[in-house]
């Protein structure tokens, strides 16, 4: 790797090179210098970037995360939105649901680890308790994500929401995480794709203008 990478640069290297061994290997295959070793360079090099394992997949579900959230403030919709009322939400909240899941069936492979490493910092967290933050760094930051939608998606429509939009979006996570997880064992497109509809009418019901 070229020494005139930045740090956040040597970083994002990284995690594409631990996300892909993951892939291929299990989360718990992995090792620092296989990533290393991936990426072209050293082992000291990782350790600068990362402090052990742990961390290097902290961020790496963030990653993984962060990408279905750029899908949703990159698409041209979202900036030129201007309906407004409790059908525009609606609307708006299955569009972005849409959005999100057109990469989510382009990327398995991906969602697939996700809960993979899940589990493994469930199963590890017995003899690593510090492993269990992984998890619970993951799903916190999978919240922060679909609250900074559902805001999005009341500002735009000048509506507001009548439960707390952090109950809202625990909600909405536990709803869309297991939708992912039963598409990734069945591979039903239009059942999932129904689900939404449902999803994107369940979570607008709680949103008054």
């Amino acid at each position: 790797m070229s020494t005139r990478l930045s740090v956040e640069e040597r970083r994002a290297h990284l995690i594409e090179a631990a996300i892909g061994l993951a892939e291929r290997k299990g989360v718990a295959a992995v090792t620092t210098r296989d990533v290393a070793q991936a990426a072209g360079v050293s082992l000291g090099v990782v350790h600068y970037c990362f402090e052990n394992k742990d961390a290097l997949m902290t961020e790496v579900v963030k990653t993984l995360t962060t990408e279905l959230r750029d899908s949703v403030d990159g698409d041209p919709r979202v900036h030129e939105w201007h309906e407004k009322g409790l059908g525009a939400l609606r609307s708006l909240l299955r569009m972005a649901l849409g959005v999100m899941w057109h990469d989510i069936e382009r990327t398995p492979d991906r969602q697939l680890l996700t809960y993979e490493i899940t589990t493994y910092a469930l199963r590890e967290g017995d003899a690593t308790p510090e492993r269990l933050g992984i998890a619970r760094e993951q799903y916190a930051f999978n919240d922060s994500t679909l609250l900074a939608v559902l805001e999005m998606a009341t500002s735009l429509t000048g509506t507001a929401w009548r439960l707390p939009p952090s109950a809202l979006s625990r909600l909405m996570l536990s709803m869309i995480d297991g939708l992912v997880l039963r598409w990734l064992v069945d591979e039903d497109s239009v059942t999932a794709n129904e689900q939404l509809d449902h999803i994107s009418d369940i979570v607008a019901a709680q949103a008054i203008e």
